[in-house]
C-alpha cells in the first residue's frame, strides 16, 4: 500500500503525509494529515476476516446516526461509496481524527464519566440490530470459546511449556475450565445485546473529565449486556489491585453507569461469573493467536499473569465486590 493507492481510493484534498500513531495486536493505526485536516488510517490485519470487518462498519455507521455525547470512529466513505479500501491485498479504513487523549485510570472524576459514557453506549446500542449475513458477521458469543480462538487449541499444552509454577498453571487450568461449565447458564439467564466489548481505558478519549470519543469497535456484537460493565471494572484500576486503591476506582465507574443505566438483580449477582467469562475468552483469543503464530510467548505469558493476578484477586474479594455493588444500585 503507498499514498497513490490512497488517493485513488478517497476524494481528500492533498498534501498528505503519513505518520505512526500505535500498532496494537489486532491493527495498525496510523495518523494521515492532509490539507483538510487529520485523519486516522486503520489497516486490517491480513487474518481478520472481511466478514467481521464489514459488521463493525456497518454498527459504525448506524452508530453515526445516534445523538451520542462523544464521537466514534465512523468511516468515510470511498470514492466509490464504500466503507473499506482493499489495497495490495489489505482492507483499509479511513475516519476522523478525533480529539481527546487517553484517560488516567486512577481518575475518579474520570472513571465516573467513563461509566457514565458506556451506559450510554450500551443503551444506544440495544436499539441497533444488524442481521449476520454470509457476507456481514459479528465475532461469536463469548461462550464460543473455540470460535475465538479460530483455530485448534489445547490450553493444557500450551500453558505447561511456559515459565510458570504448577500451582499457577493448576489456577488457569481451572478457571478454563469451571467457566466453560457455567458459561451456559448464563446465556440461558442473562439479557443479551449488541455490545462494544473493548470498553477500556486505551479505547476511550477525554478531555479534562468529559468522553470525547469511544474508539476500536472491531469486537462489537451480540452478547451479554453485563459484558461491557464486567470487561471495563476489570480493566480499569490496573496498576492498583490489591493496593486498597482499586476500589474508590471501581466504585466510581460503577456508579457512573449506574446513573444512567440499571441492570437486573440477577445480573449483578453474577457479576463475578462474567468477569471469569470475559476472561476465558480472551485467553482463548490469546492462545488461538499463539497457535497461530502471531502472539509471542513472551506477551502470552504477560497476559496469563495478569489474567492469574485478577482471579486470585476476585476469588479474595467476590463478597466484597458484591457488597459495593449493591450500594451502587441502592
Amino acid at each position: 500500500m503507498n499514498l497513490e493507492e490512497l488517493r485513488q481510493a478517497w476524494p481528500i484534498p492533498e498534501p498528505w503525509s503519513l505518520s505512526p500513531l500505535t500498532s496494537g495486536i489486532n491493527n495498525l493505526t496510523q495518523v494521515l494529515e492532509t490539507s483538510t485536516g487529520s485523519y486516522i488510517l486503520r489497516t486490517y490485519r491480513r487474518d481478520r476476516s472481511l466478514e467481521k470487518i464489514r459488521y463493525e462498519l456497518r454498527i459504525l455507521r448506524v452508530l453515526q446516526q445516534k445523538n451520542l455525547t462523544f464521537q466514534i470512529p465512523a468511516p468515510i466513505p470511498t470514492a466509490t461509496g464504500e466503507l473499506f479500501a482493499a489495497l495490495s491485498g489489505t482492507i483499509v479504513t479511513i475516519s476522523p481524527h478525533l480529539s481527546g487523549s487517553i484517560p488516567q485510570n486512577d481518575n475518579l472524576e474520570q472513571a465516573h464519566a467513563a461509566g457514565q459514557a458506556l451506559a450510554e453506549l450500551v443503551t444506544t446500542l440495544a436499539e441497533i440490530r444488524v442481521e449476520p449475513t454470509s457476507q456481514i458477521a459479528p465475532f461469536p458469543l463469548s461462550n464460543d470459546f473455540a470460535g475465538w480462538a479460530g483455530c485448534p487449541v489445547k490450553p493444557a499444552e500450551v500453558i505447561e511449556k511456559l515459565p510458570l509454577a504448577e500451582k499457577e498453571q493448576n489456577q488457569i487450568l481451572r478457571l478454563l475450565e469451571n467457566t466453560q461449565a457455567f458459561a451456559p447458564f448464563l446465556y440461558q439467564t442473562l439479557p443479551q445485546q449488541v455490545i462494544h466489548r473493548d470498553y477500556d481505558p486505551s479505547n476511550i478519549l477525554m478531555e479534562g473529565n468529559v468522553v470525547t470519543g469511544v474508539l476500536d469497535f472491531e469486537f462489537c456484537g451480540p452478547d451479554l449486556r453485563i459484558l461491557d460493565l464486567a470487561y471495563a471494572l476489570s480493566q480499569w484500576p490496573f496498576g492498583l489491585w490489591n493496593t486498597g486503591r482499586e476500589w474508590s476506582v471501581i466504585d466510581a465507574f460503577g456508579k457512573g453507569y449506574f446513573e444512567r443505566q440499571r441492570l437486573t438483580l440477577t445480573e449483578l449477582e453474577m457479576l463475578p461469573h462474567v468477569l471469569r467469562l470475559r476472561a476465558t475468552t480472551s485467553l482463548f483469543f490469546r492462545l488461538g493467536r499463539y497457535q497461530q503464530g502471531v502472539e509471542t510467548s513472551e506477551t502470552l505469558l504477560e497476559h496469563l499473569q495478569y489474567t492469574l493476578q485478577n482471579e486470585i484477586w476476585l476469588e479474595a474479594n467476590k463478597e466484597e465486590l458484591l457488597s459495593h455493588i449493591d450500594s451502587w444500585y441502592h
